[in-house]
């Protein structure tokens, strides 16, 4: 059933501040081509520009080839729109040598999530650095509502057709279902895991996720920016719209197929990192570790990595284009991973993502996984709430009238054969 009009404004106020439509086009924002040309001509004036020596990106794109291309997505009303997607791959002679010298990334392929209101065109700096030390190639993509693509996010569930639309067209086009990855900040590490949880559904493969700087959920996120007076609201919001992401709800702890990190420092999250729900739930006494024995050794290694902190680049760079707050503090939220480092000075790249690629890639080398191109996940249909059943849910449960009509009492059998609630063990 269409959404109404009502429930439709508001998922458009909830979009216009996470995932606006009707976006610019940031290369001819930015000078790269002319409005007029085609999208694949002004990506060409991009990359002639900066193969330039003179080029801002020169240094960090030199080692890297594109690939370019579009595709059309399903959103979750059912309408279509395109999307384009970007490939930076690591130039043959970059990643040429010896295998057992080789960075751990050669021959797998990242997609990678953006979080809200950002582009991926600003996290180029990110996504060169990926690929320069892990071997990796990334894949960068728009999200429905950039105007000459077309459509609009109306909820979570329009990005998450996104992401897997695209990890169909990377399996379309020859690449195992194993030497695909996803990486997500913020948000985007949220659908990322939201993509991996439909392939895991429909398909019982696992994709490995690489989850950045992301919430337990979103509703614990919102509550934490809007405040007591206002929270009692948030998840009658979130459900009737659609926006209602929980990532905790499926991530137990670190596995070959999961890890997370999140920033010492971040203000707009607070307390409800993933990493902080993660610390606390899995020492409670019936929690499940989802992780194979055979890899919790390598997984616990990694228990000292799942907080950085920022770099001197990043302190930098957060100063000069956000500034600090009345207080003197920086929101470490707003840094991308390549401006994270640990105690011991070296960066998340370097350390913690690249350790976890080895480690998982001799787990999965043992544990190989197929996927028939007949039986690609399918895009998913709107998860939006009506009004009616949102009250109904709100509303106490009500009482059992059958007792004020003549029904008998239950008998002792009655009793033993009813089916019993299950009792915690």
């Amino acid at each position: 059933m269409p959404n109404s009009s009502v429930q439709v404004w508001l998922q458009r106020q909830i979009s216009s501040g996470t995932f606006p439509a009707n976006r610019e086009d940031w290369y001819i924002k930015n000078g790269f081509g002319l409005a007029t040309m085609s999208l694949a001509e002004r990506f060409a004036c991009f990359e002639e520009a900066v193969r330039k020596s003179g080029s801002p990106y020169f240094a960090k794109l030199a080692t890297i080839d594109f690939e370019r291309f579009e595709t059309e997505v399903i959103l979750a009303n059912k309408k279509t729109c395109r999307t384009e997607m970007i490939g930076f791959h690591p130039k043959p002679e970059a990643s040429a040598g010896d295998d057992t010298l080789s960075p751990p990334g050669r021959g797998k392929h990242v997609l990678y999530f953006t979080g809200m209101g950002s582009l991926y065109q600003e996290c180029i700096s990110d996504i060169a650095k990926a690929v320069q030390v892990t071997g990796a190639s990334y894949y960068a993509f728009e999200y429905p509502g950039m105007v000459k693509l077309g459509g609009e996010v109306l909820e979570v569930n329009d990005m998450v057709n996104t992401g897997m639309t695209l990890a169909n067209t990377l399996l379309t086009k020859g690449i195992s279902i194993d030497d695909i990855l996803f990486q997500g900040d913020s948000f985007g590490a949220a659908i990322a895991n939201k993509v991996r949880d439909q392939f895991k559904k429909q398909t019982a493969v696992n994709i490995r996720c690489i989850l950045n700087n992301t919430f337990s959920t979103f509703q614990a996120a919102v509550e934490g920016s809007v405040g007591a007076p206002f929270s009692y609201a948030v998840s009658p919001l979130l459900r009737y719209t659609g926006w209602n992401i929980r990532t905790s709800d499926t991530y137990g702890q670190d596995t070959p197929y999961q890890i997370h990190i999140n920033h010492v420092g971040d203000l707009t999250l607070g307390q409800a990192t993933l990493a902080r729900h993660v610390a606390l739930t899995s020492t409670l006494e019936h929690a499940v570790d989802p992780c194979p024995e055979e890899f919790r050794s390598k997984r616990d290694a990694y228990s000292d990595m799942h907080w950085a902190t920022l770099s001197d680049e990043g302190i930098a760079y957060l100063e000069t284009k956000y500034g600090r707050n009345k207080k003197g503090q920086l929101d470490t939220h707003l840094a991308d991973l390549y401006l994270l480092k640990f105690d011991n000075g070296l960066g998340v790249y370097e350390t913690f993502i690249c350790q976890y690629l080895k480690d998982s890639n001799a787990y999965v080398a043992n544990h190989p996984q197929t996927l028939d191109l007949e039986r690609l996940p399918r895009s998913l249909a709107s998860e939006t709430v009506s009004f009616t059943s949102l009250l109904t849910s709100l509303l106490p449960s009500r009482p059992s009238l059958s007792g004020f009509f003549g029904c008998s009492k239950a008998t002792k059998e009655d009793t033993a054969t009813a089916p019993q609630p299950p009792t915690l063990k």
